[in-house]
Order: C-alpha cells, then sequence, then structure tokens
C-alpha cells in the first residue's frame, strides 16, 4: 500500500471512528481521561499496524478488537477501587442540555444506565454496550469479539433480558 493511501486511510478511520471509540471506552472505564487515553493507544496501534505495510480491511472491527484489547489490559492492572469512590468521581463526557431541570434528569438517567450496566456480567456488558452504545450489528460484534453472531446475539438477549430484571 502506497504511503499517501496508508495515511488516508487511517485519517479517515479517526474521522468516522474517533467518537464512537470514546464512548465505547468511556462506558467500559467510567472515566473520562482513561478513556481518552484508550481511545489514543487504540489509534497509536492501528497506525503502527498499517506503517508495518499490514492491511485492515475491515477499520471498525479492527479498531474495535485493539479496543477491546487495551481495555482488558487495563483492568488487568488497574487497582481495585471503592464503588462509591467510582460514582462520586465519575466524569460525564456528554454536553448536558442548557435547561437546569433537563440536565438534572439527563445525569440522573445516565448515572442509573452506567449503574444497570455495571452490575452485568462481563461478556453480557460487551455485548449490550457494542449493540446499543455503539450501534454495532451482532455480524460486527462477532467479527471484534471472535465468536458467531448467533452466539453474539444471544449474549444480547440475555443482557437485555437481566437489566430488564435490575430495572423492575
Amino acid at each position: 500500500m502506497e504511503q499517501k493511501t496508508v495515511q488516508q486511510q487511517f485519517i479517515e478511520s479517526y474521522d468516522e471512528l474517533s467518537d464512537a471509540i470514546f464512548r465505547h471506552c468511556y462506558f467500559r472505564v467510567s472515566n473520562r481521561e482513561t478513556a481518552l487515553d484508550l481511545m489514543q493507544d487504540a489509534f497509536a496501534k492501528t497506525w503502527r499496524h498499517l506503517q508495518k505495510g499490514n492491511d485492515i480491511y475491515d477499520a471498525r472491527a479492527f479498531l474495535y478488537k485493539v479496543t477491546n484489547n487495551l481495555i482488558i489490559d487495563y483492568y488487568r492492572k488497574k487497582k481495585s477501587v471503592s464503588l462509591e469512590y467510582l460514582t462520586e468521581n465519575e466524569e460525564r463526557p456528554f454536553q448536558p442540555p442548557d435547561n437546569a431541570h433537563e440536565q438534572m434528569l439527563f445525569e440522573a438517567e445516565l448515572s442509573e444506565a452506567l449503574k444497570m450496566l455495571n452490575k452485568l456480567e462481563e461478556p453480557y456488558r460487551q455485548a449490550v454496550t457494542l449493540r446499543y452504545v455503539d450501534g454495532l450489528s451482532p455480524k460486527e460484534i462477532a467479527e471484534i469479539v471472535g465468536e458467531n453472531a448467533n452466539n453474539v446475539s444471544v449474549r444480547i438477549n440475555r443482557g437485555i433480558s437481566k437489566l430488564k430484571k435490575y430495572i423492575n
């Protein structure tokens, strides 16, 4: 692949996917700075992969795979932190509405959604987050996690069922 083409491919992937990768990281680690670091690391690894002359046929699947591996590494290295500390120091990547009442509702709903997602076991949380937060199809998720689409669909459905139980 020609150097200019590699750069163009990378820039297009960054422009198209950086926000989604950041959101995915944020929902997995619940910390804005850590999510930004993980997103940057994912794109840096992707750039190095392209610089070595390797091709990427599906940039979205490749970036999510790299990102998920980085998140796994992050949690392996992370010291245990109390849940109270996490909820007190939680940062929000989204701009809340201008209206104070709407802002309060927005923050309460986002906080509740994060709590519910965090109650799910890892495979279910990952599948639900990739499907409903990142908007990926079961087939795309299957490519990212290295499983078949049927297993991913089952995980999504079971994860949603568990979330419904937590809500009720």
